[in-house]
């Protein structure tokens, strides 16, 4: 498969994000490039100047002398080496625990909506998180590893120079045996970057199996419903399917590792034997036999060296190709300079659909098929429908969460691809029933802004209208109280309802002139639903009003009634009018009113 990236532009890639991250942390990759096969060089040469010295008769201050300077050298370099090393091992999990993964979280959060709930995107997205979790030839180490590639080229060269001078047939010898470990490494790193989809996939389940399990909004739900088994066996099956990925890994690890030492073995072996040869047959001295042995078998080591970091440097610059390919998906909403939002005189907003249709990704039929509706400025509309007939999916098109495939979407005229995507989400205050409540306090998951921002008086204004202010005053530290238990000692749990009145408090609080209300009152009780009723009309005051319901006793508050029905609009009205025509609104409303009066006469 042919690679988005190449070499040069990931290690550009890098180096940057370290640069802007940590500059300490790429000076010390510098420092250590070097610093390993001079320290090497040094300690090679060091018995050699011994025994020469001792061979020769040398005074024993200057022996001691060189042998100082040498030791102080090594001494030094070795300290700075450790230190460096240390430090390496700190940037490197600083870069992949706060860097990458905050670049990673901030690409999930901006990205296109539409984007993000593409299938091809979760498996892409998997591939950059995988990337990051393992140390081994992580996304996070690429930089160290090109440093280790340089500095055993350094080492390979140097110790390359001095066996030359010893037998230069070495050399060949000595690149054929780890030619083929290197070979060995580097189909293993072809399997494993060919097995990545399917690994993706595996972890993916994993992942989602293990969210459920833990998440605390479903605890109720596998107790009640024994749910643990099915949840077991489904983790079960997946912890297998890692277990496979991980044997065979490391079986692909033992074994190259195993024809590693086997080569290095067979290469000290004969290395022995030949200077062995040389000394009892040729005027070789002690300190030349002990250099020429550690070259050769430092040799060894830079070369395995060599070939362990272009195998982890190759492995890790595919991880991050991975992770760019996840940060590069491409946006196809407008996030350059739009149209200006509408303002002043042109609010209320008309939004009208002129032939829209949007199909979900891999799905055989579109959701919303070549529709079209038009909202006048200020009208209050209800959308209802059976489940399934489209609702959520078209408001989500109206809030610009998801992109027609046909079709344009229109506010006051202008269409709303022409918009900022982020200008454009101002225009929208939305209640969805799957909204998300922030370890935070009541104060901030209402107004979403820093403490020094928040306007109280239009907070209370909200929660009064959202019915939960009474809630919040009874609670010791008001709106000041924090929630989620499972973030906060001593946070507060509130009831379905009552968080379905904070979130309607935030969406007022955001003040937008367009207001979607999507099964606002699914949670509350028919006394607090009733309320809310009655205050409709001033929470939708001067707003253009979208309301999505099941409950058709809910409707008759607004100014005309979608019914739909596989995403067509089948009948249009007000409540009156819609009863009148006594079709498909009308049996429905007939339907669920005599359930209400069963249980009236109960």
């Amino acid at each position: 498969m042919k690679r988005k990236y190449n070499y040069f532009s990931n290690l550009g890639f890098m180096l940057k994000e370290h640069w802007n991250f940590d500059k300490s942390y790429v000076l010390m990759q510098m420092v250590l490039t070097p610093l390993g096969a001079l320290t090497s060089v040094i300690a090679a040469y060091l018995p050699k100047v011994v025994l020469d010295c001792v061979e020769n008769n040398s005074s024993v201050s200057g022996m001691i002398i060189k042998v100082s300077l040498m030791s102080a050298v090594l001494i030094l370099f070795s300290y700075v080496q450790g230190v460096s090393q240390t430090k390496t091992h700190q940037g490197n999990r600083l870069s992949r625990d706060v860097m990458l993964h905050k670049l990673i979280c901030n690409k999930v959060m901006s990205m296109d909506y539409n984007n993000y709930v593409y299938n091809e995107t979760r498996l892409l997205r998997e591939k950059a998180w995988n990337g990051i979790r393992s140390w081994e030839s992580s996304v996070a180490r690429f930089l160290e590893y090109n440093c280790t590639l340089a500095s055993s080229v350094f080492g390979f060269s140097a110790f390359t120079a001095i066996i030359v001078e010893c037998n230069p047939w070495f050399i060949p010898i000595l690149v054929v045996s780890y030619g083929i470990s290197m070979l060995g490494w580097l189909l293993l790193m072809k399997w494993k970057d060919k097995m990545k989809d399917k690994v993706a996939e595996i972890f993916l389940r994993l992942h989602y199996v293990t969210y459920r399990s833990k998440d605390f909004s479903n605890a109720k739900d596998v107790r009640i419903y024994n749910m643990s088994d099915f949840l077991m066996r489904k983790l079960d099956k997946h912890l297998d399917d890692v277990t496979w990925w991980n044997i065979k890994r490391n079986d692909g690890h033992y074994y190259n590792c195993l024809l590693e030492d086997v080569l290095k073995f067979a290469i000290s072996l004969g290395a022995y034997i030949y200077l062995i040869y040389l000394k009892l047959n040729s005027d070789m001295t002690l300190g030349d036999f002990s250099l020429y042995f550690g070259a050769i078998t430092g040799f060894g080591q830079w070369i395995a060296r060599l070939v362990d970091s272009i195998a982890e440097m190759l492995t890790s610059a595919h991880n991050v190709s991975d992770f760019r390919s996840f940060l590069d998906i491409e946006d196809k909403m407008n996030l350059g300079k739009g149209e200006k939002l509408p303002s002043g005189k042109d609010l209320p907003c008309e939004i009208e659909l002129k032939n829209v249709t949007f199909s979900y990704d891999k799905a055989e039929k579109a959701t919303v098929d070549n529709f079209s509706l038009k909202i006048n400025k200020g009208e209050k509309i209800a959308i209802v429908g059976v489940n399934g007939a489209g609702k959520s999916t078209l408001v989500k098109l109206i809030c610009g969460l998801f992109v027609p495939q046909e079709g344009q979407i229109l506010i006051n005229g202008i269409d709303s691809r022409l918009f900022n995507r982020d200008e454009y989400y101002k225009l929208f205050s939305t209640l969805f029933q799957d909204c998300s409540i922030l370890p935070s306090t009541v104060a901030k998951n209402i107004t979403l802004c820093e403490e020094n921002k928040i306007d109280r008086e239009r907070l209370y204004e909200c929660m009064r209208l959202a019915g939960i202010l009474d809630k919040v005053e009874s609670l010791e530290n008001k709106e000041n109280t924090l929630l989620v238990r499972e973030v906060h000692d001593g946070a507060v749990a509130f009831s379905g309802g009552e968080l379905q009145r904070l979130l309607l408090a935030r969406a007022l609080y955001k003040n937008a002139p367009i207001i979607i209300l999507d099964e606002p009152t699914a949670a509350l009780d028919p006394i607090a639903e009733n309320d809310m009723y009655m205050k409709y009309s001033e929470l939708t005051k001067d707003k253009t009003a979208i309301y999505i319901s099941h409950r058709l006793s809910s409707t008759r508050f607004c100014d005309r009634i979608i019914l739909l029905d596989e995403a067509k609009i089948v009948e249009s009205g007000t409540h009156e009018e819609l009863l009148g025509l006594g079709g498909k609104y009308a049996e429905m409303f007939e339907t669920q009113s005599k359930y209400y009066r069963e249980e009236a006469v109960i």
